[in-house]
């Protein structure tokens, strides 16, 4: 049966909530001081960091061609529930248990890695693939898919300006006892958690709901064997190569991100550092939440009159302008550079889609999808577990907190020298569009 139109435009609205809840976590304020408090160090939590981006390396384009063979849905829904589980065992972790809290969270981040490589590549591809059955006109196709891409920061902007207040605000055990009364300091520690879990039961609602378009190469009956999933991966890394003016901003999107996000990661350790209040943090990170209203306002104009190669360097200047700005300034001026390395993260990210989507076949767009981000978490989880073991070996002669202070410098100082690295470099591959 092919699918209606009424099915069709509700996978693209569901396809926005998804995005919305899924990337919305009530814990992101407070994500590293969340594992802290449970009684890990700042080099664990990278460690565990970079186990999440090893899961994503080691799944992601299986996940990805996974969704091409058996069908977008059923990946989106597994990555739904692998997120229900992921933040069950965090409520449930017992807090200071060494390192059997080690342990509980290194499940909890293979999960997370497992839920971001399913949905990566699956549930854009299902999305992009139902406009493209919407219209036949490839400029009305372009156009809508914008749309659809900015309605989605917009919204994910508005959740998270939610979620960083929200989140923030329950995790403030002081502030909440004056407000609600006493009642243990562990529950303000799990709060967050547990709304990011009641967010999970609507993911799995939404993904339950979407309507597959019988693009798969597989159907129901047949089974799907190994040597067809690395078939499938080794095809789509074969067409990523070959396209080089896409392998090219793939690889100067990994540049970018893997900075931005490493510090973004860091972020709540940061604000600690500078010694701003605990519940400030949520205040702030829902300003800079609201970057998903102020990038559509410039990136599609951009998007339309300079190159890809233009766009990707006007976005990683904006990212190591805020991450030198940060190295510099350690106080509370820290903050306004803060939001430049938001900004340049959602720049990147619409980027990506638009080019990609654009060029990729309809039968393999879930695994270059997946490609992509499977090029972007290798370089975050590369540079956040180099980052993690030089604070660990600086910490032992410096301290913690110049040892900190250090590798705020390394990251700024390392997006500079790969931004230069990668503009020589693509120059051969440029795209000339009409």
């Amino acid at each position: 049966m092919e699918p209606s139109k009424d099915d069709l435009e509700r996978n693209v609205r569901l396809f926005v909530w998804f995005r919305v809840l899924f990337n919305a976590r009530f814990y992101y304020p407070i994500f590293a001081v969340f594992f802290t408090s449970m009684g890990l160090s700042v080099s664990q939590f990278l460690w565990l960091n970079a186990l999440w981006a090893v899961t994503i390396v080691l799944f992601e384009l299986p996940s990805g061609v996974l969704a091409d063979l058996v069908g977008r849905r059923q990946l989106v829904l597994f990555s739904a529930l692998s997120m229900l589980v992921e933040m069950l065992l965090l409520i449930v972790a017992p807090q200071g248990a060494g390192w059997w809290l080690f342990a509980v969270c290194a499940v909890n981040r293979v999960l997370s890695g497992l839920a971001e490589a399913a949905a990566s590549g699956a549930d854009e591809a299902l999305a992009y693939d139902s406009v493209k059955l919407l219209y036949d006109d490839e400029s009305k196709r372009a156009s809508r898919w914008d749309d659809i891409l900015v309605a989605t920061m917009r919204w994910r902007s508005l959740a998270m300006v939610v979620a960083m207040l929200v989140g923030a605000l329950v995790f403030d055990h002081q502030r909440m006892t004056s407000l609600f009364g006493e009642f243990p300091a562990w529950v303000s520690l799990k709060l967050p958690i547990l709304l990011c879990f009641i967010s999970s039961i609507f993911c799995v609602a939404f993904a339950w709901h979407l309507t597959d378009l019988g693009i798969q190469k597989k159907s129901e009956s047949e089974r799907t064997h190994v040597s067809e999933v690395w078939l499938g991966v080794l095809a789509a890394l074969k067409w990523v190569a070959t396209t080089k003016w896409i392998a090219a901003i793939i690889l100067g999107a990994v540049v970018i991100d893997a900075a931005a996000r490493t510090f973004v990661t860091l972020q709540s350790t940061y604000f600690q550092w500078v010694q701003l209040p605990t519940y400030s943090w949520g205040i702030i990170g829902a300003g800079m939440s609201l970057s998903g209203w102020v990038v559509p306002l410039y990136v599609k104009g951009l998007a339309k009159r300079f190159s890809p190669r233009v766009n990707f360097m006007l976005a990683g200047g904006a990212s190591f302008l805020g991450l030198a700005g940060v190295a510099m300034l350690h106080n509370i001026l820290g903050v306004l550079p803060c939001f430049l390395v938001m900004l340049s993260l959602v720049h990147v990210g619409f980027l990506l889609s638009r080019y990609i989507n654009q060029s990729a076949p309809s039968e393999q767009r879930a695994s270059i999808l997946s490609v992509s981000s499977l090029m972007l978490n290798l370089g975050y989880g590369c540079v956040s577990l180099a980052i993690g073991l030089a604070m660990n070996r600086a910490a032992q002669t410096l301290g913690e907190t110049a040892a900190f202070g250090q590798a705020l410098e390394w990251i700024a100082i390392g997006l500079f020298v790969g931004l230069l690295i990668w503009f020589i470099a693509s120059r051969p591959f440029r795209k000339i569009e009409d």
